[in-house]
């Protein structure tokens, strides 16, 4: 009986998994241009249905003068503080961030592990991250600050660190490079482009830090101290972040790619009434409907 009824699950599962790609398939085939945050998405999009010729990237953008003027604050040499920047959830793995601390402590004495972001959106997974921190007796060592201020905040920070088990692109490694932090992140989403680069070029511009497997808190730990420890490689990092935002994740960049985009769709809806209007044999109601 019980093989039955799992046989019946998987049946249905499957039919519902072919369903929604069938819809999916669909929406491709109807749609115009399909945009995408980064290219590991876009490629995604291709491998479910979409035509690559509609396909495009149009990553985020951000402010990039409000963080660059932070760069200015900083001291001359990084300050030995990872940083996490973001609501305290199970997506954000906030726990391996924990426990990676316990290694950079004991390789780095003075490290310190911050936390900011607000903890009531979970308050029972907030709990567990504190009884761990303490677990591992890094109380004087972890320090869960809440929400903050991101500008003032990038200044006294000397990685941003991004322990993720799931993103898209993440503005916070974007602002953290704007303002010449460099970052330690998973590899979820569009982290190794930002980090490694997207084609040659942007690749010849250097790693703007360093890429870990997901709830690996040793490999976290080992890429953050590297960085830390080596001011001639922390320093290629800041620079290297600081060009790639400068170079493909500006908000100029981004509107003006949405600019494009929208000015394209409002010629391609203007054409059919250009056409209509230079038919003298289509009803002068059906000319006046567009």
């Amino acid at each position: 009986m019980f093989e039955k009824d799992a046989s019946q699950l998987s049946y249905f599962r499957d039919l519902w998994i072919r369903f929604f790609e069938a819809l999916g398939r669909m929406c491709y085939e109807a749609a115009g241009d399909i945009v995408a945050l980064y290219d590991t998405n876009r490629l995604r999009q291709i491998q479910d249905g979409a035509l690559a010729g509609r396909t495009r990237n149009i990553p985020n953008g951000i402010d990039l003068p409000r963080f660059a003027a932070l760069r200015v604050l900083r001291p001359a040499t990084p300050p030995p503080v990872l940083c996490l920047i973001g609501r305290v959830v199970p997506i954000k793995d906030v726990k391996t961030f924990i426990r990676a601390m316990r290694t950079v402590v004991n390789l780095m004495p003075e490290a310190q592990g911050w936390i900011a972001g607000p903890e009531d959106e979970d308050p029972e997974y907030a709990e567990e991250c504190h009884s761990i921190a303490e677990g591992l007796d890094l109380q004087d060592r972890i320090r869960f600050l809440g929400f903050q201020k991101v500008d003032a905040l990038l200044p006294q920070i000397g990685l941003v660190v991004l322990s993720s088990i799931s993103e898209a692109l993440p503005l916070v490694l974007l602002e953290g490079f704007a303002a010449g932090v460099p970052a330690v992140a998973t590899d979820v989403g569009s982290c190794r482009q930002l980090i490694h680069g997207l084609g040659d070029d942007d690749q010849a511009l250097g790693a703007a830090g360093a890429i870990v497997g997901i709830a690996e808190p040793q490999a976290l730990a080992r890429a953050a101290v590297a960085l830390l420890t080596d001011h001639k490689r922390w320093q290629a990092a800041q620079a290297a972040g600081i060009a790639r935002v400068e170079r493909y994740y500006t908000q100029d960049l981004m509107f003006a790619d949405y600019r494009r985009l929208y000015d394209k769709s409002l010629q391609q809806a203007d054409a059919p009434t250009v056409r209509a209007a230079s038919c003298p044999m289509r009803p002068p109601s059906a000319q006046q409907s567009h």
